[in-house]
């Protein structure tokens, strides 16, 4: 996955870099509507391919949608620059939206068979820059010519039809694991075998009177039980966390105020320890921020 993605983004950078020299070399034979929308094509699928990869990558939504807006501001200011204020404007703000929805994208893909995903979009990315490229060039040389009526509208439409096919076959078959699909699965067949601990019934467990403190979590498809836990300033605890789960956002564990940061939750056994250095109330989420406890230091 890590070869792919470094292929990835070796990909983007060139053909981004490629487009964007492309414009500045030839800013005065490109007029301000096409360049425009030239320049907002390039920032938009850039943002979306490096918010996808980044996301994916490191999983913690926070910095990820921030760097991932920051990048695809640069390449949208970069992408206007050569055409003007107002193509400076929308292309910064593509870029922006693109980072955005890349990084949420990226963020969700790593809890799913990414590399196939990952290479379908990047599929996408390499014939629309393809084309933004041959645009230019079109535009630029004489030598270049595209006549658009020779593409055969037929073509474009069974294209799309093979894309829905394959996102069929992906969907139903085991190559891509979809997490609430996974999860179903995983949680049925623990079931049927009876392997899994006991459930903790209760949502709050208070070991802040225990000189050794252990507490035993269960991940499950609506949270992480207990949701709440009691402990004592100063002492170890060690969380004995049961995960019947693959491929779910659950399957990630972060208490960032006690320096655990995208703990990844093997199915079965993990233990985690920490040291609750700071009173109060702590926050527990899962590596999309979506499902969260509460650590109440005494």
């Amino acid at each position: 996955m890590m070869i792919f993605s470094v292929l990835s983004t070796v990909i983007v950078a060139i053909s981004t870099g490629y487009s964007i020299v492309l414009l500045y070399r030839n800013k005065t034979k490109i007029s301000k509507t096409p360049g425009l929308m030239i320049a907002i094509g390039i920032a938009c699928m850039a943002g979306l391919l490096s918010g996808t990869i980044i996301g994916m990558v490191s999983g913690e939504m926070f910095l990820v949608v921030g760097v991932s807006m920051i990048i695809g501001f640069m390449i949208g200011f970069l992408s206007g620059h050569p055409i003007g204020l107002l193509a400076i404007i929308m292309s910064s703000i593509s870029g922006l939206f693109g980072g955005m929805v890349g990084a949420v994208l990226g963020v969700f893909l790593q809890f799913i068979t990414a590399t196939i995903l990952l290479g379908i979009l990047l599929g996408i990315y390499v014939i629309i820059s393809g084309l933004i490229i041959l645009f230019i060039l079109s535009e630029t040389k004489d030598q270049f010519t595209v006549q658009t009526e020779e593409i055969s509208p037929f073509a474009i439409i069974s294209a799309g039809v093979i894309f829905v096919s394959l996102f069929l076959f992906l969907y139903s078959s085991n190559l891509v694991n979809i997490p609430d699909k996974a999860g179903s699965t995983a949680s049925a067949q623990t079931s049927e075998k009876n392997t899994m601990v006991k459930t903790v019934d209760k949502t709050e467990v208070d070991v802040s009177e225990e000189s050794t403190p252990k507490v035993k979590m269960l991940v499950t498809e609506k949270g992480y039980s207990p949701a709440t836990i009691r402990v004592k300033k100063g002492v170890p605890v060690e969380l004995e966390i049961q995960n019947p789960l693959e491929n779910s956002c659950l399957s990630i564990l972060n208490i960032p105020d006690f320096h655990i940061n995208n703990a990844k939750l093997n199915v079965g056994m993990t233990k985690l320890t920490f040291t609750p250095d700071e009173t109060g109330q702590h926050t527990f989420s899962c590596g999309m921020n979506m499902y969260k406890g509460t650590i109440i230091v005494k």
